[in-house]
């Protein structure tokens, strides 16, 4: 059987040719012209995929190094502060041995106090350094100046224990603020315990007494009314029986806050906490808002008190307290606070040591504060042996810089030469607490050089890849043209060779 070939199908197939080649040179002035082999996904989908990716990879590692740039200040301002506080501790040392000399009188020492004072003013400046506008060591609190003076003038602590991190890679972080009471003082930073009066809260701001609405996940809600002198377990305990509300509260994770556990098995909106009549009640407690699934309540900072648990110190880790030394003018006692329960077990200790002493919760409600009760001594509290408790309770030691230029300046202005010379080991101590301090810093420096320095190189190499993958090769693809309008222009004499439109073909 023999086929016909029609002038159809041959006018067909000629400019099928035509038209691949056509798109041929279209595809290949196409990678010239954008420097790309891919520019659609149909032209290689599995090196679209790996191109994807590629470049994820590398915005992502970019802006860890972007992370590191911006950042960097941080930790060099900070540096640059705990350097100017060493040399400052160095110079009050210097002062306390002068003061201590043969030729030193009540006048010198009062003239040297003056200066004394001035570090202290210093301390404060390096103390509350910011950067950007945010103050590197008050931890996450970040807008609030950490260090203040109270009305007796003396420093208290007003940030927070946490740290600000920042990403540098992935599962790697640096901080960029350190909390002032690891650095400059002391904050005893209790944690919430269920039988905390609601007045101890917030700073001892408290919680007002006011009434704030529940609803749970399955739409069921509940008034809860708090009185004042309630405690944190009293809120529990009327959320937890309210009647219908699938809602428990407790103590979340942190023991810094609350959590309200949503069980709800229907679910048709967010928990969700309101104030009632226009109250503040919800909101002081750190549980105003809605979720979608549980309700982890923000940080509810109580202040310590005389029942406040040793256990329940340092973020709920709890102290280990052994024994102190007190010097008080001509007194001296040892006293043993290892069997201390609570704040007022302290406090009790150390007043009643035969050194004429008052211990007091301070101004801040953070720390203790140790007096004389003679206006012409001043009170030295100092570690035992290798003991650090008079310097975990921010009391003596070198723990707290503030006290120990604090007491510094007062016994220089009583003339209390026995103060003077108890401080000198707490002025050491304070010396290499912050030379450790910047070898901290110096360790975080150094992992952003070394981080910084591993994403260049590997945004480097990641563009490599990337440019195998995706890039055109010039070269060949100059080539391709030369080849392809060579064969369209064939195909094109070709066509017209074959394709003849005359009406003597038809008459075969």
């Amino acid at each position: 059987m023999v086929l016909r070939v029609t002038n159809q199908m041959q006018q067909n197939n000629a400019l099928q040719n035509i038209f691949k080649i056509r798109e041929a040179l279209f595809r290949t002035n196409e990678r010239i012209a954008t420097g790309k082999r891919i520019n659609r996904p149909s032209d290689d989908p599995s090196g679209v995929r790996l191109a994807s990716n590629l470049k994820v990879e590398i915005s992502q590692t970019e802006q860890f190094s972007r992370n590191i740039d911006n950042n960097r200040i941080f930790v060099d301002e900070g540096d640059a502060a705990l350097d100017a506080v060493g040399l400052d501790l160095i110079r009050a040392e210097e002062l306390a041995v002068s003061a201590l000399s043969a030729t030193a009188s009540a006048e010198t020492r009062a003239t040297i106090a003056l200066e004394v004072g001035g570090l202290i003013d210093n301390l404060f400046l390096s103390a509350n350094t910011k950067v950007t506008g945010q103050y590197i060591f008050a931890g996450t609190n970040t807008l609030v100046e950490p260090f203040q003076r109270d009305s007796g003038g003396l420093a208290v602590y007003t940030g927070n224990s946490d740290t600000l991190d920042i990403a540098i890679d992935r599962n790697q972080t640096v901080s960029l603020t350190h909390p002032g009471s690891d650095v400059f003082g002391t904050d005893l930073n209790p944690a919430v315990n269920v039988n905390d009066s609601l007045s101890s809260l917030n700073d001892g701001t408290g919680v007002p007494a006011g009434s704030f609405t529940i609803t749970d996940r399955e739409g069921v809600s509940a008034v809860i009314a708090v009185a004042a002198g309630d405690t944190v377990n009293d809120v529990i305990t009327a959320i937890n029986g309210a009647v219908g509300l699938s809602v428990t509260a407790s103590l979340n994770s942190s023991r810094d806050g609350l959590l309200l556990t949503d069980t709800s098995t229907v679910i048709s909106q967010p928990l969700t906490v309101t104030e009632v009549a226009g109250g503040t009640t919800a909101a002081s407690l750190g549980i105003l808002g809605q979720r979608d699934g549980d309700l982890v309540g923000r940080s509810l900072n109580p202040i310590i008190t005389a029942n406040t648990l040793i256990a329940d110190l340092d973020g709920g880790n709890g102290l280990v307290l052994g024994q102190i030394d007190i010097l008080n003018g001509g007194l001296t006692d040892t006293v043993d606070l290892s069997g201390a329960v609570n704040v007022g077990d302290v406090l009790v200790l150390i007043t009643g040591a035969a050194t004429g002493v008052t211990a007091t919760i301070n101004s801040q409600g953070n720390g203790f504060r140790v007096v004389s009760n003679d206006p012409t001594t001043v009170a030295v509290i100092q570690n035992v042996g290798s003991g650090d408790t008079a310097s975990i309770l921010g009391i003596g030691g070198g723990g707290n810089l503030f006290v120990a230029l604090e007491s510094l300046e007062a016994a220089l202005l009583a003339n209390d030469t026995n103060a003077i010379t108890g401080l000198l080991d707490a002025l050491s101590s304070s010396g290499d607490h912050i030379s450790d301090t910047r070898a901290i810093f110096g360790v975080e420096s150094n992992r952003m050089d070394k981080v910084d320095a591993i994403h260049d190189e590997s945004v480097v190499n990641l563009t490599e890849q990337l440019s195998a993958v995706e890039d055109s090769d010039i070269i060949k693809d100059a080539s391709d043209i030369a080849i392809l309008e060579l064969a369209f222009e064939a195909t094109l004499d070709v066509t017209a060779r074959i394709l003849q439109t005359s009406l003597l073909n038809f008459l075969r």
